[in-house]
């Protein structure tokens, strides 16, 4: 099938959400974490599931990874099997994003976890030929030196295996004028920010990102019947981040028939397709484009659109982004 050969570009996906089940298992393993031997219940463990209704509730599903990212060790091999398998789907570029702090103890430090999981990274491009880059992320919950300490750590490593920042969480529960010095800082510092907004109904949390100077917007969905919203974003190209498998597990829109895919790829929006959780929400790159080919007939044409637009508003060097984009370019169906 032509999507299996499609070169394909990811950014947005969470590290800790994405752990292929087999590397997860054994992490509860090697951090002695008791789960069931038997494959469904230990799903249930690691997946959100059919019947999951809100984002509050996706976010327990990170419970478990959490609890085994607690060595450098754990962190290169999470950081290495997720890369090894979006190569295994021919991902050519991918930017893969967590929170470092979240799993900063006494005896680890945040620049162990983010050297381990660039090291991780790395492996993966030697071996898999996939080039990957880090997004640290900010957390809503967290204390703002918390944040401002994240932010830190962008700037120590941004080129360095980080590409960029981001401000993840519940966002329905800590908004996004809660965090706008954190914009401010970010787009000073001069690290590219992309922002979740809009996985929820709230449109003012995408307009303020915009406001302060968020490169890309993580899910969007929000701004899905507000032209004048869409048209100031593809003015801007601000890239869009659509996870559609994710966007419907958490409520972000009732039904696939409702998805705006469509509606923001006529628009001009420049928008990039992704898994968000590749674990927690039981995807892969393929499975989200055989969506929009299922509900919306994804031509050829449209998927190297969407790769090209992944790359354009990528936190890729420009050497990167030009001979990703040309690869995509070039690729034909029949070469499938």
């Amino acid at each position: 099938m032509w999507l299996d050969r499609l070169p394909k570009v990811e950014l947005h996906c969470h590290l800790d959400g994405s752990i292929p089940l087999e590397v997860l298992k054994d992490l509860c393993v090697m951090g002695h974490i008791t789960v069931p031997g038997d494959e469904k219940q230990f799903r249930r463990l690691a997946e959100a599931g059919d019947n999951c209704e809100s984002l509050t509730e996706y976010l327990k599903a990170f419970e478990l990874p959490l609890s085994c990212l607690k060595t450098e060790e754990s962190f290169f091999r999470a950081s290495y099997a997720v890369a090894a398998q979006a190569a295994m789907e021919n991902v050519k570029y991918m930017e893969i994003r967590f929170a470092p702090l979240l799993s900063e103890t006494s005896a680890l430090a945040a620049e162990s976890v983010i050297e381990a999981s660039i090291a991780g990274l790395q492996k993966a491009c030697k071996e898999k030929g996939i080039y990957t880059s880090l997004i640290l992320c900010g957390m809503r919950h967290f204390s703002v030196s918390d944040n401002y300490r994240t932010l830190d750590l962008g700037k120590q490593y941004l080129n360095k295996g980080v590409c960029g920042i981001d401000l993840a969480g519940d966002e329905s529960a800590y908004q996004n004028e809660l965090f706008l010095d954190y914009f401010k800082k970010a787009e000073n510092s001069g690290i590219p920010l992309t922002v979740h907004s809009g996985e929820c109904s709230r449109i003012q949390n995408i307009e303020l990102a915009v406001e302060y100077g968020a490169r890309r917007i993580g899910h969007g969905i929000a701004m899905r019947g507000n032209d004048a919203l869409q048209e100031l974003i593809r003015n801007k190209e601000i890239g869009v981040e659509l996870c559609p498998n994710s966007n419907i597990q958490t409520g972000a829109v009732a039904s696939a028939e409702e998805y705006p895919f469509r509606e923001f790829l006529d628009h001009g929006v420049k928008i990039s397709i992704n898994t968000d959780n590749r674990t927690v929400t039981n995807t892969t790159m393929k499975k989200e484009l055989q969506f929009l080919d299922t509900h919306f007939g994804l031509s050829v044409e449209e998927a190297k659109r969407l790769m090209i637009q992944a790359m354009e508003t990528s936190f890729a060097e420009k050497g990167m982004k030009e001979s990703v984009i040309k690869e995509v370019w070039q690729w034909k169906e029949e070469s499938a």
